[in-house]
């Protein structure tokens, strides 16, 4: 007997009503229901005013579709404060929003209630479910449009900053990542530590086991350091076989008591060797971003050079 088949099932398309009319609810409910898109059932979420559509949204936003939204006669401004809830707030720009009015297309009231945020707007007074199904059809179409863009453009925002070879951060952010959380110490009276890490003897490991062993070892870094670094930390892999951690809230005698200790443990488990250097900031001074770096490297080196040692104690062939 094959396996069900719900476990492949593409998800329905979630479609909020905001509404305090429960017959309203049923209405749509037997409109939209029984339909699909792009091989997706419709499903309904039904909310009986403003208060309970802004909590289903706070929890469950981004896997609505379409809001279908009746402005409240009682409460001026509601429906454009949930707009703004779910732009500015939630910032969700992929759901759709439509107004469920009596209004007309041309009524002035109802243009100034599009331009905050709305996408659209479904006649309240219609009866038949066929210009319901074409007008959430159209926000269906926009939605699916809309958010497929917003991943591509995701996809490519993450491609630009992330070095490919080891999944940490690329250089093209550092020095802005670094200006901000410097900005933010000192603003809250913190300090901050900048890590500088070196695989030793990397050139000579590329030139006697290879390129592709030298990939290994790199991406073993970058498994490493994500592995032992906070949520907080941000680590980057600076060129070549050089590594940077910013570590916000963290002095360098707190990283060299407790940070290091575990992060070359975890290196020497897999078989490599590095060079470190860290260098703070704050409470008291704050460098810029450059001089912070240039600080971590030259301690690096002087620390690479004061214990440089034989290959043959580093390399270890037969590491994963």
């Amino acid at each position: 007997m094959p396996l069900s088949t719900h476990l492949t099932d593409p998800p329905p398309w979630k479609v909020l009503i905001v509404d305090d009319d429960p017959a309203c609810h049923e209405r749509l409910r037997a409109a939209l229901s029984p339909m699909t898109y792009l091989g997706r059932p419709l499903e309904v979420l039904c909310a009986g005013g403003m208060a309970d559509a802004r909590t289903l949204l706070d929890h469950a936003h981004t896997d609505i579709a379409v809001a279908v939204i009746t402005p409240v006669k009682q409460v001026p401004g509601a429906a454009r404060a949930l707009a703004e809830h779910v732009r500015y707030r939630l910032h969700n720009q992929g759901m759709r929003l439509l107004l469920h009015t009596h209004l007309s297309p041309a009524a002035p009231k109802l243009s100034a209630l599009q331009a905050c945020d709305f996408n659209g707007y479904l006649d309240r007074g219609a009866r038949d479910a066929a210009p319901v199904w074409a007008g959430v059809l159209v926000a269906l179409r926009a939605h699916h449009e809309v958010t497929s863009l917003l991943r591509a453009i995701e996809e490519l925002r993450h491609r630009s900053i992330t070095d490919p070879l080891t999944g940490l951060n690329n250089p093209s952010t550092l020095r802005q990542t670094l200006t901000r959380a410097l900005s933010g110490g000192q603003r809250r009276h913190e300090p901050l530590t900048v890590l500088f890490l070196d695989v030793d003897h990397f050139k000579l490991i590329n030139d006697e086991q290879g390129h592709l062993r030298g990939d290994e070892i790199l991406r073993a870094v970058g498994s490493v350091l994500r592995s032992n670094s906070r949520m907080e930390d941000t680590c980057y892999r600076y060129g070549g076989d050089e590594f940077l951690v910013i570590l916000p809230n963290c002095t360098a005698a707190q990283v060299e008591a407790n940070y290091l200790p575990r992060l070359l443990a975890a290196f020497q488990e897999v078989g490599i060797s590095v060079s470190h250097g860290a260098a703070d900031a704050g409470p008291r001074c704050y460098p810029s971003a450059d001089e912070l770096i240039r600080c971590a490297d030259e301690r690096m080196y002087q620390r690479k050079r004061a214990q440089r040692r034989a290959p043959e104690g580093i390399l270890r062939p037969t590491a994963a």
